[in-house]
């Protein structure tokens, strides 16, 4: 029995959840942010199932792939169906109507400005401050190195991994670049931290 939960310390089982668990955060409706959760559940399950494990019916590789392909297939049918719920459905932030100042308004017309820069992780900026970035934009433009110039370009476009797709290049590599030129903008003094 306490040979079984060495499973879950086995090299190959590190490797293999750490891939499962990133191909779910590839999925639009799991966040990046789940990854260390999903490894953990996948471990806890391992390690609930290690008691079937049978040395000489097969490989340790075989058993940890056929359960945690398991707890994905469990994992997934669950989100599946606390899709369906009715509890889990959005609501429209016009079609819902709050009291607001002892008035019923739709939820879209009760929510600041801020509010709104806040939930999608932007940041207001005045025309004057737009026009300060413009111009400081304009000067450490001609200073960087062309190709680190056309990287940026491109990353303001597509992003990163677009840009390493586009160029065929790895997102190091293109991580590389956007850092000398951060360091570049710091030196001139353009960079707030």
């Amino acid at each position: 029995m306490a040979e079984n939960h060495g499973i879950v310390s086995d090299p190959f089982t590190v490797t293999f959840i750490r891939i499962k668990a990133k191909q779910l955060c590839r999925r639009t409706d799991v966040s990046r942010s789940d990854l260390e959760d999903l490894q953990q559940e996948m471990k806890l399950y391992l390690l609930e199932k290690s008691h079937l494990f049978d040395p000489e019916r097969g490989k340790v590789e075989a058993f940890v792939t056929t359960a945690v392909n398991t707890w994905v297939a469990m994992y997934l049918r669950q989100r599946e169906r606390d899709k369906r719920r009715d509890a889990n459905r959005s609501a429209s932030l016009e079609g819902t109507h709050v009291m607001c100042e002892g008035d019923l308004l739709p939820l879209g017309e009760t929510l600041l400005e801020e509010e709104g820069h806040r939930l999608l992780q932007t940041g207001f900026v005045s025309d004057i401050e737009r026009c300060e970035l413009r111009q400081d934009i304009e000067h450490i433009l001609p200073k960087l190195d062309p190709a680190d110039r056309k990287m940026l370009s491109l990353v303001a476009e597509l992003g990163m991994r677009g840009t390493a797709r586009a160029l065929g290049i790895s997102r190091r590599q293109v991580k590389n670049a956007m850092n000398r030129v951060r360091a570049q903008c710091e030196k001139a003094g353009l960079c707030p931290d």
